[in-house]
């Protein structure tokens, strides 16, 4: 017997508010709008909106049930955990690359003498230790963290107003090259990078106490992270340029580092990293989730058993994933996009939603002529 975990709409909130922050705030999205970027995660930040109600509208159609289960009703034993199975190696996938962010961001600020594999197998220990105790407990988490990443986030943008490095001349003009440019970025860059990971809160939203609520709780968070996306990339774009921006790995780090106010206020840099390293760590736990409640899903044994073999592998393919950092955003940046999350953040789940919907339908028509008869 699996025990019922659940999770407040509060907690729903922050943790996908944490989630679409995660490394996006730091990592630079949207460079090909250049200083229209703003422009672009704001149109995508749309489009999140109505892919989160898409999933709910999903998951209302099974009530009580994650995607892995509707899965398996929509397409079968066979098919469904087929399907199921790609889900996993995509969940782990996709945790293994953001562990590999991490861990890449850590030994190039921090740690630089360190191995990337001993930060690698320590936050990967983490995690476990977090996910063996539930995905409540990593709500509760993200509760107490949640005004500290939120506020540091704010207070780097004012402390780099305050050294005087904002030039909004660098915001201009706009739409200089016309629309072309914001919409090249969106698609399927941005559509897919954050917004489109919410996917992993098909497995999470049956979870959430009150699940009719969680819709509006839902979109709430992702308006926010949204504004706060935008807050992020207008400062990287108004302190470095969106030709530095899109040169540098990390360009708000690198726009920290600009920050000197009274000869005492400096390093902030260390700031972005501590909100980055949270909000990674919450991104790798719903992944990793994700992938853990497949397991249980095609097995039937609680994925608690599974916590520390595929926790291992994925901190294993964050390292041979690609031989350095270049090779690993460019492969993020041109392949992983277009032929791994557009089938697995949009096809597939559209898909299912075409086919419930179809049986959901032909269900209430039988049950209205029996009722007639």
């Amino acid at each position: 017997m699996v025990s019922k975990e659940t999770i407040s709409l509060t907690q729903l909130f922050i943790i996908i508010l944490i989630f679409e922050m995660g490394s996006a705030t730091v990592v630079g999205i949207g460079s090909e709008a250049k200083q229209n970027v703003w422009m672009a995660i704001l149109i995508a930040g749309g489009i999140g909106v109505l892919y989160m109600l898409m999933l709910h509208y999903l998951l209302s159609k099974k009530q009580g049930k994650n995607f892995f289960e509707i899965v398996e009703i929509a397409l079968g034993n066979w098919i469904g955990r087929a399907i199921i199975f790609l889900y996993i190696i995509y969940f782990v996938y996709i945790s293994a690359r953001v562990l590999r962010d991490f861990g890449e961001l850590i030994v190039s600020t921090i740690f630089i003498y360190t191995p990337i594999e001993i930060i690698s197998i320590t936050i990967m220990l983490t995690i476990i230790y977090m996910l063996k105790s539930g995905i409540e407990v990593v709500s509760r988490t993200s509760e107490i963290f949640f005004p500290y990443v939120f506020s540091f986030t704010f207070l780097v943008g004012i402390f780099i107003m305050l050294s005087g490095e904002l030039h909004i001349s660098y915001m201009l003009p706009i739409l200089a090259e016309g629309i072309k440019p914001v919409f090249k970025s969106i698609f399927p860059d941005l559509l897919t990078f954050p917004f489109g990971e919410l996917i992993a809160f098909a497995i999470i939203l049956p979870y959430v106490t009150k699940f009719k609520k969680a819709k509006g709780f839902a979109v709430a968070s992702v308006i926010t992270s949204t504004i706060i996306l935008v807050y992020s990339a207008v400062i990287q774009v108004m302190t470095l340029g969106y030709e530095m921006k899109g040169r540098a790995n990390f360009p708000l780090l690198s726009a920290a580092r600009e920050v000197s106010l009274l000869d005492f206020i400096e390093r902030v840099d260390i700031v972005v990293v501590f909100v980055v390293m949270y909000g990674i760590i919450v991104k790798i736990c719903i992944f990793f989730f994700g992938a853990l409640k497949g397991l249980e899903q095609i097995s039937k044994r609680p994925y608690r058993e599974y916590l520390i073999p595929i926790g291992a592998l994925i901190a294993l393919v964050s390292i041979l994933i690609t031989g350095n950092f270049a090779e690993h955003i460019e492969e993020g940046l041109n392949i992983v996009p277009l032929y791994i999350h557009l089938p697995f953040q949009f096809i597939l789940p559209l898909f299912i939603l075409v086919i419930m919907i179809f049986k959901t339908r032909g269900k209430k028509e039988r049950s209205g002529v029996e009722w007639n008869g």
